[in-house]
Formats: C-alpha cells, sequence, structure tokens
C-alpha cells in the first residue's frame, strides 16, 4: 500500500501538469460563449472562420446548433485572423451565440496549417485531435459519442490561453529604388507572384515564369523556358515614370541576355467581357496589414486589395487554360470572392458579383518560348 499511496500523488501530479497546458492561443477574446453551459468541459472544437467567407457563416448557423443541443461537456470557439475591428464590426450585423476570438498573430492557424475555410478540429482535455475537417461534417451524434468515450476535463481558461499580441512599433525602413528599373535575384525561392503598388514603383517578385506571364497577359502554360533557362525567384522594382514601363518584358529579357519567340495555338480558353463591370471595393474583405493577400482552396479564390489583372492571371493558373480580354488593363485594386471549380457556379459569381461576362470556347492564344542568346 505504501507504494499506491507514492505513486498516486506523482500521476495525479502529472495529469494536472498536463491538464493545466493550453491548446490553442488566441490573442483577443471578442466573446465568451452564451450557449455553453460548463467551465469546465471534456471536448473543444475550434471553428476556423473568417468574416468575408460565405461558407463560414452558415457553418457557424451549423456550429449553434449543435452547441444548443450539446451545452455540456462541449465548447466551440470560432477563431479568425482577421482584426477584432473587422470582427467586432461584422457582429453587429451578424450576432452570434458563440465564443469568438482573434488569433491575429496566425500562431494557432499555422500550428494546425489551416488552408482553406471553414475547417474545424475536434480535440479532448489533454489536446488529442479527434477530428478535422468541414464543420458542417460533425454530427451531433459523433459529438456524443467522444463524450461518452472521454472522461477527463479541462476548463476554458486553461484550454484555451490569451496571448495578447503587441504590435510592433519599430518602424521599417522604406525601401526606394536606386534606377528607374531594378532586377534582381529575390531572397525568395517559392510561393506565388507577388504584385506590390508603392507611390512611385511597382513591385512583382516571383519565379521568371510568373514574371513573364503576368506582364504578358498570359498564365504560366504559355510560358515556355528553354533547357538553359533557370527559372528563379525575381524581385522586379520599375517606377512609375518610366519609360521602361512600356516594355517590361524586352528590358527583363535584355538584362537576363534572353530572347523571346512566341507563336499561335489552338485549344479550349476563356474569354472574358468586361462591358459594364461593377468590381467590390477594398472594404468587403479585410485580413490585416502584412498577411497574404490570396486564400486559395479547391474550389474557390479570394483576395484582399488585388487588381482585376491579377485575379485574371491567377485564375488562368487555377484552370490551367488562357484567359482572354479585349482591351482592358486595369491596376486599381478591389476585394474578391470567387468558386472557380465548376464551370457555371464561375459564371454565376464573375457576372453577378463584378459584372464580368465569361464563356469557354476554343480559340487562338499565345504561346511563348524563352530561350538563351547565343554567345
Amino acid at each position: 500500500m505504501k507504494k499506491f499511496k507514492l505513486i498516486i500523488p506523482i500521476v495525479i501530479c502529472f495529469l494536472l501538469a498536463n491538464m493545466t497546458n493550453s491548446q490553442i492561443r488566441i490573442s483577443e477574446e471578442i466573446q465568451g460563449s452564451n450557449l455553453a453551459k460548463q467551465e469546465y468541459n471534456k471536448l473543444y472544437f475550434v471553428d476556423f472562420w473568417a468574416t468575408w467567407c460565405a461558407p463560414c457563416v452558415h457553418a457557424k448557423t451549423y456550429l449553434t446548433t449543435i452547441q444548443k443541443q450539446i451545452p455540456n461537456d462541449f465548447y466551440v470557439v470560432s477563431l479568425t485572423q482577421e482584426t477584432p475591428e473587422t470582427v467586432k464590426k461584422f457582429l453587429v450585423k451578424r450576432p452570434s451565440d458563440l465564443a469568438i476570438a482573434i488569433d491575429y498573430d496566425k500562431e494557432t492557424f499555422t500550428k494546425h496549417n489551416i488552408r482553406s475555410l471553414p475547417e474545424g478540429i475536434l480535440f479532448n482535455a489533454s489536446g488529442k485531435i479527434l477530428w478535422k475537417g468541414h464543420p458542417a461534417d460533425l454530427k451531433a451524434d459523433e459529438i456524443k459519442h467522444f463524450i461518452r468515450q472521454s472522461s477527463d476535463r479541462i476548463s476554458v481558461s486553461s484550454f484555451i490561453e490569451l496571448k495578447a499580441y503587441e504590435r510592433s512599433k519599430k518602424v521599417n525602413a522604406i525601401y526606394e529604388p536606386e534606377a528607374d528599373f531594378e532586377l534582381m535575384v529575390s531572397k525568395r525561392n517559392s510561393g506565388i507572384l507577388d504584385v506590390k503598388k508603392a507611390t512611385d514603383f511597382t513591385t512583382y517578385e516571383g519565379n521568371l515564369k510568373s514574371i513573364l506571364a503576368f506582364l504578358l497577359s498570359a498564365g504560366d502554360n504559355q510560358i515556355e523556358l528553354g533547357e538553359n533557362v533557370e527559372n528563379k525567384y525575381y524581385q522586379l522594382n520599375i517606377m512609375h515614370d518610366s519609360r521602361k514601363h512600356r516594355n517590361l518584358v524586352k528590358h527583363i529579357l535584355k538584362k537576363l541576355k534572353l530572347k523571346m519567340d512566341d507563336s499561335i495555338r489552338t485549344g479550349e480558353v476563356m474569354v472574358f467581357s468586361l462591358e459594364q463591370p461593377k468590381f467590390w471595393d477594398t472594404d468587403q474583405i479585410d485580413w490585416g496589414i502584412d498577411n497574404p493577400k490570396y486564400l486559395i482552396d479547391d474550389s474557390q479564390i479570394q483576395a484582399d486589395n488585388v487588381s482585376f489583372n491579377e485575379i485574371k492571371y491567377r485564375l488562368a493558373n487555377l484552370l490551367e487554360m488562357p484567359v482572354l480580354v479585349d482591351d482592358y488593363n486595369n491596376m486599381a485594386l478591389h476585394d474578391w470572392q470567387i468558386h472557380y471549380k465548376y464551370y457555371e457556379l464561375m459564371q454565376s459569381d464573375l457576372l453577378e458579383n463584378f459584372g464580368i461576362g465569361s464563356k469557354k470556347l476554343k480559340g487562338e492564344y499565345s504561346i511563348y518560348s524563352i530561350q538563351k542568346k547565343a554567345p
């Protein structure tokens, strides 16, 4: 019996130590749950969402119903990377009884590799992941089954750690190009093309194929690199008043000692028409400063402060076909949410939300072949 008296306290201390470790971190709590009845629960469901994500809003309605059905031993917290101001403004129009919190430093999103929304994870009290997927796919019977199998509990305040996000007070020096045209090897070696417009210049950062494709109003598949041409990552800075703006591709090729030939092919293309565009403004989506401009999953693309030219380029790559537009070139910034997986749904989104007509047909498009210049 003496052995048991010694072992039991050790086991209890071990369990308590593990039970007090938080499983998710938040940077700000917007509100607690108005539906969950207990402070100590067996299961916690983290609902990853965003105010601009329509499927997320529908999922939240479903989760509210589930939380009402299971108010004991189960706690739902909705977590977003958006700013508190954006979320509070949204809740004025669309109130919620669920717990809502901010992950502004993206720690929890990154830890659990959340790449598309909506997404949800069901944890037990020790932090083990019991289920992961679209929130609407988690049924009440499954939750009750997990509750019956669980015995441990943990408090809301122990499971969810509030770690206030401190915005840096350091002011980064603003980069200014030393010449009207700069092309340098980028510090990046992965990721999609990034286009940033400053007051006096624009920066393009991506691999060679993506930069050329964007400037040629083409998709990456329309750029063919020769065997000796490396698809390196570059940063291109071009002043807005530079004459080289008229033919950036020519100057890039000259700088890299490359040449380009173009040819015409026939195949399936997507043709956009913009007779009466009605683009969104930049207030529809707000992911905050220094957040990615795009969120792309297997069926839709959302973008914050992105030009039509960028969206056209991105869709050409997602659809894996040329996207053709007659006489339209606009770098003004807008917010976007477009389904691209199903053609008819994409047509509807483009026309109803943005006034963009679209047709899939057989047509001609350009292929650009890039080769090294002869020594």
